[in-house]
């Protein structure tokens, strides 16, 4: 689903609220405009979108899959799966197996002694590092050439001093994936799959590279239902059927405003104006939610 389908639906949204609505349909009982959500799924499918799934209020309003596919369908979410990161870090946390202002290089001992052993967690979930960046290293040395993933981006340089520079960073991310490696005592895909798919009867996996790590800038496997359930857990403050699966005030710091050098950014979390928040990723991949609306 792109951004611009996003904001489509934000339109839709408006549009039912001041009462434009009509009929006694599903749609317009959830306080959405049918029509305009179909006009809204023939955009979708026109710009080449393989699904397009809309919740209020929890509850499954409208879906649509288009080219084939399915509701159970499995497709590469790019880089939606940095916010699921930011989500199983908190789930470490609230186990107490780390905390977001440590150094990372408690566990990424391989930093001790070096530019970058101060640098701490939550600077990692919010692009603040300062860690190594240039588009060829990130996007084709570590993402599509290196067969072991997190070596590489943990072997790279400090470029800034932590704290001081916003820069997008797949490989930064990627270290995540040895901190919670590492103080899980367990595969990071296994982490997964018990504290957050399982729980929510999700089918999405994360996959791993030659090495056995698992991606955690990119690399999650998913359909538009888990990402709706997804996101739809961080709008439930973390809850699902009555569990919680994440701490409410790890959810408040994710998608909340992560550092005075972006402001549209929380921990892997992308922060909307209006109030909103979503993951995105590469192609076109978005999952939002609209607390305004419950959506």
């Amino acid at each position: 689903m792109s951004r611009r389908i996003v904001r489509a639906l934000s339109l839709v949204l408006l549009i039912a609220v001041s009462g434009c609505g009509g009929g006694a349909s599903v749609e317009t009982l959830a306080g959405l405009d049918g029509s305009a959500l179909d006009a809204m799924a023939k955009r979708a499918e026109t710009d080449g979108a393989n699904c397009l799934v809309v919740l209020k209020g929890g509850e499954l309003v409208r879906e649509w899959n288009f080219g084939g596919s399915s509701p159970t369908s499995l497709q590469e979410g790019f880089s939606t799966t940095k916010s699921v990161a930011s989500l199983l870090i908190g789930i470490a946390q609230d186990q107490g197996l780390l905390n977001l202002d440590q150094p990372a290089s408690d566990f990424i001992t391989e930093w001790k002694g070096t530019k970058s052993e101060a640098v701490t967690i939550r600077q990692l979930l919010s692009m603040t590092s300062g860690r190594y960046y240039d588009f060829q290293t990130d996007y084709a040395q570590m993402a599509f050439f290196s067969q072991d993933k997190s070596g590489f981006s943990i072997g790279l340089e400090q470029q800034h001093e932590p704290g001081t520079v916003w820069e997008y960073n797949n490989s930064a991310t990627q270290t995540l994936e040895v901190v919670l490696k590492r103080a899980g005592s367990m595969a990071v895909n296994d982490f997964a799959a018990q504290y957050l798919f399982n729980p929510l009867g999700l089918s999405s996996r994360l996959i791993t590279d030659a090495a056995g790590n698992a991606g955690l800038y990119a690399g999650m496997q998913t359909s538009c239902r888990d990402l709706a359930t997804l996101t739809q857990l961080v709008l439930d403050q973390g809850a699902y059927q009555g569990k919680q699966i994440i701490s409410q005030a790890f959810v408040a710091e994710a998608i909340k405003q992560s550092s005075t050098l972006k402001d549209d950014y929380g921990l892997l979390w992308w922060l909307d104006p209006s109030g909103a928040y979503y993951m995105s990723g590469a192609c076109g991949q978005v999952a939002m939610a609209m607390p305004q609306f419950d959506v």
